[in-house]
């Protein structure tokens, strides 16, 4: 019985670590700020984390570690489906958002996919990318036709 309490507990715990929101804050002067929220959500069973900034436009950019979301093509281009591989996205229109989390990089990117119709090539346009270095708390934008711009990152806590 106590072995089995212990192993409640101790699942417990892991799933709540697993699950626990960290949300980091990205500065640069003269630049709107970037804002990501690590395991942030979870929508279609899977646990997403979610960037946001002006450089972002027609999608939700949200995805689980190693996948991608999927957004609508029209409208408030809400996320409509979650995938674990770019091979599975082959028949989406709209934009796409990839993550990447581990002890020292958070990586997103993001664009607009569209699938081969009739001869027409499949078309993926990356628009944009953030790349934050846990240890040092640097960051850099790329944006497609822009000049990359260097951020400073630090843990956010919400005020209330």
């Amino acid at each position: 019985m106590i072995a089995k309490a212990a192993l409640a507990v101790t699942l417990l715990v892991i799933s709540t670590a697993v699950c626990a929101k960290e949300i980091i804050r990205c500065t640069a002067k003269g630049q709107p700020d970037v804002t990501m929220t690590l395991n942030a959500e979870r929508k279609f069973d899977y646990v997403l984390s979610c960037i946001s900034g002006r450089f972002i436009a027609d999608m939700t950019p949200c995805a689980p570690n190693g996948g991608f979301g999927l957004s609508s093509p029209t409208g408030t281009a809400s996320l409509a489906r979650v995938v674990e591989r770019w091979q599975d996205y082959g028949d989406h229109m709209g934009g796409i958002t990839g993550y990447t989390s581990n002890a020292t990089q958070v990586h997103f990117d993001g664009g607009f996919f569209s699938p081969r119709t009739n001869n027409t090539p499949i078309h993926w346009s990356e628009q944009w990318s953030f790349t934050a270095n846990r240890l040092t708390g640097k960051a850099m934008l790329i944006q497609e036709n822009k000049p990359d711009v260097e951020y400073i990152c630090t843990k956010a806590y919400p005020r209330f």
